[in-house]
Parts: structure tokens; sequence; C-alpha cells
């Protein structure tokens, strides 16, 4: 429900970008703050917050914080798992938009291409997400830790921006510009997802984190 208003409110999209329909009031699906803060450029959505746990461990046990830790990274994997299962989804109603943009303003199937681009980047993003959570609960906390989350907000604060774009197409302005920010967005969350992908591997190789495990 939305926790301004509480209306009733579905999830139909893979955007976690939420507005509600009564009281326009943005927020995010997974934490359920207000989508403002996580315009910003510190993204924070993604880390644990060992503090906010503090008091469980105090007051009741040990593992009641454990079980706090596990449910903030299990929420977020399977929130990427469903957001990646509605892109697929999305992919059918985007083809739909691409030959409407054909027949409407004489596009060439080629000219049209950048929306089911934009489509695979999301889909792959969001499975690359969903196992850095897998990675990040076994993660001892540390300042290697800090850059992986970093890395890891990066791009799911761009997948965000991204799969608002795609879902909400006309609400961004003229086709031009429309294709423009499409275009320029899958980019620069491309160039996201590699800067992850290859730390990563490079971190696992230099053995930079240690691992609960």
């Amino acid at each position: 429900e939305c926790t301004k208003c509480k209306s009733t409110i579905e999830k139909n999209g893979g955007c976690n970008h939420m507005t509600c329909r009564e009281c326009r009031y943005e927020f995010c699906w997974v934490c359920m703050g207000s989508w403002a803060e996580h315009g910003q450029h510190y993204y924070n959505c993604n880390r644990f917050n060992e503090e906010s746990s503090k008091e469980a461990r105090d007051s009741i046990s040990e593992t009641r914080a454990q079980l706090e830790r596990y449910i903030h990274y299990f929420t977020r994997y399977n929130n990427h798992e469903q957001s990646a299962k509605l892109a697929r989804k999305l992919l059918a109603t985007t083809e739909k938009n691409m030959e409407q943009l054909q027949r409407e303003l004489t596009l060439s199937w080629i000219e049209v291409q950048f929306l089911n681009d934009a489509v695979d980047v999301l889909s792959i993003c969001r499975s690359t997400l969903k196992w850095t959570y897998v990675l990040a609960f076994y993660m001892k906390p540390d300042n290697q830790m800090i850059i992986f989350e970093n890395n890891q907000s990066d791009l799911e604060s761009a997948t965000e921006q991204l799969n608002d774009l795609v879902e909400n197409p006309t609400s961004h302005g003229a086709i031009e510009d429309i294709k423009r920010k499409i275009i320029d967005k899958t980019t620069y969350v491309k160039s996201r997802w590699e800067t992850l992908l290859t730390d990563t591997a490079l971190g696992l190789q230099e053995n930079r984190w240690q691992f609960t495990i």
C-alpha cells in the first residue's frame, strides 16, 4: 500500500519507482522510502544498515540480527528476480511499441531497435544484480565491501532509470528526444554493468574480500 495515503497498490512492472495513483506520492517499492532520496547521486537502498540492527543485537539476540540481515539481502535478490521476469514480459509490449512507431513515423525496423536493445540490457542487468546480493550477503563488512556496494549501487540506480524510460516512453518528450535518452541511458547502464563485472572478477582473483564461509 502507499506509505502516504495507504491506498492499495499493485506492482505490475519491473521498475521500482512507484507513483500512487491516488495522491501521486513517489516511493521505492523495495524499501518503501521516498523516491526523492533515491534520485540523488548517493544511492543507498542496496546497503544493509548495521547500525539499524544494533538494537536487535543488543536487546534481543544475534539470531534476530542475522535474520534481519538475511531478509535485507533476500528481498533485494528476489526483487531483481521478479523484475527480470517482468522485463521479459516488457519485451512483448516493447515490440508492439516498435511496430506503432514504424507505422506512425514511417521508421525502419532498424531505427526502432533501440527499444529492444534497452530491454535486453535491462534483463541481463537484473540477473547480474540479483547475484551481487548473494555475494554481498557472504562478505565481511569492510572498506572493500563498500567499494563493491558503490559499483552495485551505480548499476542499480542506472537500471531503475532505464526501466522507467522504457516502461513509460511517452512521458519523456518527443520521439527523437525519447530515442536519444533511451540510447544514452542504455549505453551508460551497459558500461556500469561491465565495470561491475570486471571489478568483481578482478577482486575475486586478488582475494580482495573476506567471506563468512
